[in-house]
């Protein structure tokens, strides 16, 4: 048996999942432990449901087993004498190992970052990210929640586009959809694993690229942090418009399945991202993404064919 534990953000499970589903096609009898990653973690939760997705779960014994965690007395007394035998891989890197798809009676902790884990079943990863299912539910709850529609920002009195405007003005033009990621990136702890990366010269090179190509695109900035995005919006020259999105409910849902919706992707270094240029279905589209992911960390394996990499 296999157990992948599910953590981190959306994108992240995504990627977890993904690897379940291979193993599965493999042939393995595989579990999904979605408790263990979650404990001590009060902003995240498993996210997976919303596409209608199940999977099975370990069983206390199984994760008991497995990870030598058993409290009944004599097996308390054992590990003291002898040690703990944990049956478990922790991801030290961010490389693809293929033999991790050879193992079995294993417990994986990871993120899995890299389709090259499930690129033979890419169009069952796909099925499954079903972003038409995904945006039926993110509409759902926009029609429940009290208030949806509510006066912007500015506090200029306009109204904020319902989800469908959004995806409606998407559709319509040669939309760019571009993913800011601060928040959490720039917490002290993170700060040397991030620092240059999305730089506010790596996103106006990247959209000068894609105006080069397409002199009429309209850019539609997904971000956590607003008021830094408003730095972007004059990239449009008075030719270009720039868009920041700001759906009133279950941000991250829609935000995925409207930044899939866009023709053309300019990345943050997010699996979010990565996931919405993923399951972008123009077959003609722009992906760009940073030359490097992570600072300190090889990511060569993050980055798929279809990626333009640029590094400022």
């Amino acid at each position: 048996m296999i157990i992948i534990q599910l953590a981190g953000g959306l994108g992240n499970q995504m990627f977890q999942y993904a690897l379940y589903l291979q193993l599965k096609n493999l042939g393995k009898e595989v579990r999904i432990d979605d408790a263990a990653g979650f404990i001590g973690d009060d902003k995240r939760a498993p996210a997976l449901a919303v596409f209608g997705i199940e999977y099975d779960r370990p069983t206390k014994r199984e994760l008991e087993q497995m990870l030598d965690s058993s409290m009944l007395p004599w097996q308390r007394v054992r590990r003291k004498l002898f040690g703990r035998n944990r049956k478990s891989y922790f991801e030290e890197d961010k490389l693809y190992h293929p033999e991790i798809l050879t193992w079995d009676d294993i417990y994986l902790e990871g993120y899995w970052q890299t389709e090259k884990y499930f690129a033979p079943i890419a169009d069952q990863v796909k099925s499954a990210y079903d972003m038409d299912v995904l945006w039926q539910y993110v509409r759902r709850q926009e029609r429940r929640a009290p208030g949806s529609v509510l006066q912007d920002e500015c506090g200029n009195g306009g109204k904020r586009k319902s989800l469908d405007e959004w995806l409606s003005y998407i559709s319509s033009v040669e939309s760019v959809g571009i993913h800011v990621r601060r928040g959490d990136y720039l917490m002290p702890k993170y700060r040397d694993l991030y620092r240059g990366i999305c730089t506010e010269a790596y996103y106006r090179e990247a959209m000068r690229v894609v105006k080069a190509e397409h002199p009429d695109c309209v850019f539609f900035l997904f971000t956590n942090d607003k008021e830094w995005a408003y730095t972007l919006t004059d990239a449009g020259d008075g030719q270009n418009a720039v868009e920041i999105v700001d759906p009133a409910e279950h941000q991250d849902y829609a935000e995925l399945v409207l930044m899939s919706r866009c023709k053309h992707n300019i990345l943050a270094n997010s699996s979010f991202g990565w996931w919405a240029s993923y399951l972008n279905r123009n077959d003609d589209k722009i992906v760009i993404a940073p030359d490097r992911w992570l600072n300190g960390w090889n990511c060569r394996d993050i980055y798929r064919e279809d990626m333009r990499r640029i590094g400022v």
